[in-house]
């Protein structure tokens, strides 16, 4: 289980603990739709391919470690995949925060507030799913699509 906490009370940056290789910052570009992950002191960057297109890239040193597309862009589900690993990163419901992470049609993880009137959230998968790649989905749900809707866990305000 990983704990992503915001580094401060008006901060875009999570720090993530929990990890196996250390703590990890996760950024989020406010004025873009791409940012970075630190994992261990390694750099990964997010990448938006086109302002409508709805496709993310994980990358290490120009290498595409998982790519994710979001199918609608009204809807808070994402598809990403690593290698031979598949997920779909989907709203538990309308109305909540958490999201689902299924394999295969089998839920292999979540992605939640730690209580209603929190910024903080925990992420628990598997762990058939990289840490990477979970902390790719937390991402996206959590910033990656502030353009097309509002982020689940942050309030922005409108560009």
């Amino acid at each position: 289980m990983f704990t992503c906490m915001p580094r401060s009370l008006c901060s875009w940056e999570f720090q993530v603990s929990g990890l196996s290789t250390g703590p990890a910052i996760l950024d989020f570009d406010f004025f873009t739709e791409y940012g970075r992950i630190s994992i261990g002191g390694t750099e990964h960057a997010i990448r938006k391919h086109g302002i409508l297109s709805g496709h993310w890239t994980l990358e290490l040193d120009e290498t595409t470690l998982a790519e994710a597309k979001k199918p609608n862009a009204l809807s808070r589900t994402f598809d990403i995949r690593s290698g031979p690993t598949q997920l779909t990163v989907r709203a538990h419901t309308a109305l909540t925060r958490r999201f689902d992470l299924f394999q295969g049609g089998e839920t292999v993880g979540m992605i939640r507030p730690e209580h209603p009137f929190t910024r903080r959230a925990v992420i628990e998968c598997d762990s058939s799913v990289p840490e990477a790649v979970q902390l790719f989905a937390f991402w996206l749900v959590d910033g990656g699509d502030r353009h097309a809707i509002p982020s689940p866990f942050l309030s922005r305000p409108p560009r």
